[in-house]
């Protein structure tokens, strides 16, 4: 699949605009991120209209509702309230006809042990999937995570196809050790994946830097991307500024 019709923008990025509009990226729609926006979702789909027309983008994934939202939360109505705003941010993407949504694992250290986290995460997800059309799929996105195989417990628990991951390489390589390279994140998850998060940063931090300044090797990432994941797998450049990211990867003759 061409790669450039696997690429998105983020919303949140600077000159998304023109990264999107120049460059033929797809958009990644931020503007549901936080989950007490969603109480004025006309007002959202208003915003969101805006930003279609003046970048003119033609293919959409939203990013859902992240803040205050614990699939495995042990209080029921933290749960229940995790799942009041997901179905919000499912409206806008039946508005606009997205058929791919990110949404975190909400996972929390030191509160939530690893095997607890995957079978309620598991089970929420696919709660939240029941009554979602056969097209409509959702990308669980790794954040605090410091290893891939909770996530990979989860998903071996999880029998409903449209529940996929979306690996954050920033996120995985900011939070684990060093014997555990985002190429092994990759790896261990690679079938289950259908979205990435691409930025870099040092290893210390989430800093959502350009591609070249880090200290991951994104062309090895890239090449470790086609060998173990699908090849329809979309990806979203997550840095703060992503026109150099989209000069690097014209560079790198990826677009």
């Amino acid at each position: 699949m061409d790669f450039r019709k696997r690429l998105y923008a983020a919303t949140f990025s600077d000159n998304y605009t023109e990264a999107i509009r120049d460059f033929g990226c797809g958009m990644e729609i931020n503007h549901t991120c936080i989950s007490e926006l969603l109480d004025d979702v006309p007002g959202l789909i208003t915003n969101i209209t805006a930003d279609i027309e003046k970048t003119g983008a033609d293919r959409l994934i939203l990013h859902g509702p992240f803040t205050e939202i614990h699939p495995a939360a042990i209080d029921y109505r933290a749960r229940d309230l995790g799942m009041v705003r997901l179905n919000e941010a499912y409206k806008v993407c039946e508005y606009f006809a997205i058929k791919k949504m990110v949404v975190h694992t909400g996972w929390m250290p030191f509160i939530y042990f690893k095997s607890w986290q995957a079978e309620k995460g598991a089970s929420f997800w696919q709660k939240f999937m029941a009554d979602k059309p056969g097209d409509f799929t959702i990308c669980v996105e790794n954040v605090l995570e410091d290893e891939p195989y909770m996530m990979l417990d989860m998903m071996k628990q999880i029998s409903d196809p449209r529940i996929k991951v979306c690996l954050d390489i920033g996120h995985a390589h900011a939070m684990t050790s060093a014997d555990i390279p985002v190429k092994k994140w990759i790896e261990v998850l690679g079938p289950y994946i259908s979205h990435f998060h691409l930025h870099n940063n040092n290893g210390s931090g989430d800093d959502h830097r350009p591609f070249d300044e880090g200290t991951m090797d994104m062309v090895n990432i890239l090449k470790t991307i086609d060998n173990y994941c699908p090849e329809d797998a979309t990806l979203t450049i997550e840095a703060r500024q992503c026109l150099p990211c989209l000069q690097w990867l014209t560079e790198k003759e990826y677009i």
